[in-house]
């Protein structure tokens, strides 16, 4: 076991406990939710525990480079998500660094040239930044957003022979639900049950007429059973037998930023150590099952929604025994009782909690989704969204280049053919300069006073894989 102390960490996490909400069974369109005042006291606790091990007093644990006590931007990459959960990502987000960064209150006062003293409001209150990503934007944490493959993938599912039989085995529990009026009105089947579980189990925990009501059904049986239902129901969804497999799409996405993490953290002249994503539990079954979760000793439920404020970290050490030098150690912690620590595991059947940097990327890699190319086709988006209209309609400029060249290659001489050629391309150019200036990302001319671009390129809403995509 490899005894240095990481030289950097990718933690991932979820949100804290919030108020009920609704998606699509199919398309997993949400209605936004809030976080509430558990939700945001649990990731506060999470972030003191994070800070125990990356920021504390134990030197085999802590990251060197990472500053103690004051926040140090250059150190930390932190993202949330933004999208069907509205705020309650990035709500959560925050207060996980409330905790990991607390007021300075030694250190909140300014004596001004007159003499007079002005305290820091907040009493010290650390300001970290947290960009916020959506699904429009960046398809890393929702991709199953607009992905009309995955929908129609969602619908052979609800029809398989696997949740027909689930929901004849469970029948007796969907009829419980639905004859009790726990729910009230609203539809239980197996297509719907994801939101027949949240409601039950925001109420079980806000609404004490509804624990009395669950009493008289069963309690905390009809709970669990319930919630091994949708457990069942969401494993389904966002996993897959292979790694490559649609269903795990959101572990294919995520995964590139964690491994763009990874290496950069290897590099001498690197500032950031500490890279942050917050997100709902849909990654997480997908990094379990891509990362063959399942199969190491003392894992509890690694076909199962991560509860509320959970974290996953990726912590990389220098000294390893691989070709590449650096070891990859993966760690997990379901929940946000303080009392318990990270337990780490060991990654796709092995038997150690130590991983070689270049076999780990290795067995991800040929998985990941790096661009939106090759979400656009794997979705078969072509025209829904606006990112693949536009990779789609330079692919078919591409296409008739390529045509027509061929057909020139066949009927004229070298010296026609090129001539043919460059007249395509330039059609093709000025072709290609329309779009973008019909976008407004090129403009023609000097800009009219307080004109604005209509497509800022800044990396908060640049789509993945363009020019304006992180660095």
């Amino acid at each position: 076991m490899n005894s240095n102390a990481p030289l950097g960490a990718v933690i991932l996490a979820r949100h804290g406990d919030r108020s009920g909400f609704y998606q699509d069974p199919k398309t997993y369109t949400a209605s936004s939710t809030v976080l509430t005042s558990l939700g945001e006291q649990q990731n506060y606790q999470l972030g003191q525990l994070m800070a125990s091990v990356y920021a504390g007093a134990n030197e085999s644990t802590a990251i060197a480079k990472l500053s103690k006590d004051v926040f140090v931007d250059s150190q930390v990459n932190s993202t949330a998500d933004a999208g069907g959960e509205g705020s309650v990502i990035s709500d959560s987000a925050l207060a996980f660094w409330q905790g990991f960064y607390p007021p300075r209150t030694n250190a909140s006062t300014t004596t001004l040239a007159n003499g007079s003293v002005v305290s820091s409001p907040l009493g010290g209150y650390q300001y970290v930044k947290v960009v916020t990503v959506l699904p429009e934007d960046d398809i890393d944490f929702e991709p199953w957003t607009n992905c009309a493959a995955w929908t129609n993938r969602t619908s052979e599912l609800y029809a398989s022979p696997a949740y027909t039989e689930r929901a004849e085995q469970d029948q007796d529990l969907l009829d419980l639900i639905s004859s009790s009026g726990l729910v009230g009105e609203r539809t239980v089947s197996m297509a719907n049950f994801y939101n027949v579980w949240d409601y039950m189990n925001v109420n079980s925990i806000h609404n004490a007429s509804f624990v009395a009501k669950l009493n008289e059904t069963g309690g905390e049986n009809t709970l669990a059973r319930a919630r091994d239902l949708a457990n069942f129901h969401e494993y389904n969804l966002f996993t897959d037998s292979t790694p490559g497999g649609l269903g795990n799409l959101p572990g294919r996405t995520v995964f590139s930023r964690i491994l763009e993490s990874l290496n950069a953290f290897t590099a001498e002249d690197n500032d950031v150590v500490l890279s942050h994503y917050h997100f709902a539990y849909k990654p997480f079954l997908s990094i379990f099952n891509m990362t063959n979760l399942a199969a190491a000793p003392g894992i509890e439920y690694p076909n199962a929604m991560v509860d509320y404020a959970s974290a996953a970290v990726f912590e990389l050490r220098d000294g390893g025994s691989g070709p590449s030098g650096f070891d990859v150690r993966f760690g997990f912690r379901n929940g946000s009782d303080t009392s318990d620590a990270l337990a780490y595991y060991p990654l796709f059947g092995t038997d150690s909690v130590d991983m070689d940097l270049d076999t780990f990327q290795g067995n991800l890699q040929p998985h990941v989704i790096p661009n939106n190319t090759v979400w656009c086709n794997l979705c078969n988006n072509n025209g829904s969204v606006a990112a693949c209209s536009e990779i789609a309609l330079a692919q078919s400029y591409e296409d008739l280049a390529a045509k027509y060249k061929d057909i020139a290659d066949g009927h004229f001489t070298s010296v026609g053919s090129g001539f043919i050629g460059a007249c395509v391309t330039i059609v093709v150019g000025l072709a290609v300069l329309g779009l973008l200036r019909a976008l407004g990302w090129v403009q023609f001319g000097k800009r009219r006073a307080g004109e604005e671009d209509r497509y800022p390129l800044h990396s908060a809403q640049s789509f993945k894989g363009s020019v304006a995509s992180r660095g």
